[in-house]
């Protein structure tokens, strides 16, 4: 009877529990509820909207902004933007618009309660000149030329013509730009002040005389590999991977300071085979141009396993850099027999440092090589030791 009454008085004290917990008042947060401001400053790429916190649902707003599309009820993504000054009634600038499109805007609020959205609001952008995007030509390592043809001007006064370009995606003429002149519907521009062994994103443009721009697709492009010395390098894809096609030969870091030791075969009259280096030289990260580096002994062997060990897919054909005309050079390596500073000849066999220690001993690097006969070897020498390097692509 005992255990009844105890059992009892136990389940009462829940059920007071229970009730206690429920009369206190912890409100559930709601989402916020918004409204999205009337489209204003309409042009052919970009317009201003915004919103008007009406309500926070009980909670702290975390976040508030625009989204747009070309669809209605557009949401989150790469078409919105954030608005940061925590004020319940914002602008926002949409950018990166196409000319002569519809889009649908609406604001957009969050808290714990959840997103919530404004009403959709469509608004049309001004018609602006359609424009194509020319390849790039005569590219160096510090400039190009590009440029661009009108494709279709809705009757509108061109008041500019050129290109713009930028090492991001979307180039507009707020970055870097050049003017062209136009030659009935076609122009070209002077791209300059690149850097060597960059990728550029460039787009053609043309400014209507109401000052809405048009611009066509972007094309990208690469500056050409200049090391310190003005050393010009073209490079290969092979696999997933990007080599250059020559061995290195510069004579001093990428910077301009002197490298420790640099040394060239002593038949190699032209220093077309490419110079030797020291290991503790070839690590360091000064030692390459931008966005280059030596190879590492896994990515020697990425390679190596990309053609299975055929060597002689590597070697280019012929005898003026080898003995032995074997080679096939499928996959524009184009090696050279540069044999080495140490006994081996020109044209014998060719060997590369890696940037990778020996890991059975620290006082070693690991090499590759590549023989007359194309077979394919990996060995490890005294970082004391003098061999050329080919460079990758970071």
């Amino acid at each position: 009877m005992k255990n009844y009454y105890q059992y009892t008085f136990y389940i009462i004290i829940l059920f007071l529990m229970m009730i206690s917990c429920q009369d206190e008042n912890f409100p559930t947060p709601h989402a916020a509820s918004i409204q999205t401001v009337e489209v204003s400053d309409i042009t052919g790429s970009s317009a201003i909207s915004g919103g008007i916190v009406l309500s926070d649902g009980g909670d702290e707003i975390t976040t508030q902004g625009v989204c747009w599309d070309t669809i209605p009820d557009p949401v989150l993504g790469r078409r919105s933007k954030r608005d940061t000054t925590d004020l319940n009634s914002f602008t926002c600038e949409i950018s990166g618009l196409k000319g002569g499109t519809t889009y649908y805007v609406r604001a957009y609020a969050t808290n714990n309660g959840g997103i919530s959205f404004g009403e959709n609001i469509s608004f049309t952008t001004n018609e602006v000149p359609v424009l194509e995007t020319a390849e790039a030509f005569e590219i160096t390592g510090y400039s190009a030329k590009c440029g661009g043809e009108i494709i279709k001007d809705f009757g509108l006064q061109i008041s500019e013509v050129g290109v713009c370009w930028s090492e991001d995606a979307d180039p507009s003429i707020e970055d870097n730009k050049a003017e062209g002149q136009l030659a009935g519907d076609s122009f070209t521009a002077d791209v300059t002040g690149l850097e060597p062994c960059t990728d550029y994103h460039v787009r053609a443009y043309a400014v209507s005389s109401n000052g809405d721009v048009g611009y066509g697709d972007e094309v990208i492009f690469s500056t050409l590999i200049i090391d310190f010395d003005g050393n010009v390098y073209t490079s290969v894809e092979i696999g997933s991977q990007v080599w250059m096609v020559e061995n290195y030969k510069c004579t001093h870091f990428a910077d301009g300071s002197d490298l420790a030791a640099v040394q060239f075969h002593s038949g190699d009259v032209n220093e077309e085979y490419g110079a030797s280096y020291l290991w503790t030289d070839i690590i360091k990260d000064n030692f390459a141009p931008k966005g280059w580096h030596v190879p590492t002994d896994e990515e020697w062997a990425a390679l190596n396993s990309y053609i299975e060990g055929k060597g002689l897919l590597l070697k280019e054909p012929g005898t003026d850099h080898w003995n032995t005309d074997n080679g096939t050079n499928e996959t524009g390596f184009t090696a050279f027999g540069s044999g080495h500073i140490y006994g081996a000849a020109l044209k014998s066999e060719t060997t590369w440092w890696t940037s990778t220690e020996n890991s059975n001993a620290s006082s070693q690097g690991i090499r590759w090589s590549l023989f007359d006969s194309g077979d394919m070897g990996r060995y490890a020498n005294e970082k004391t030791f003098m061999f050329t390097v080919r460079l990758i692509k970071d």
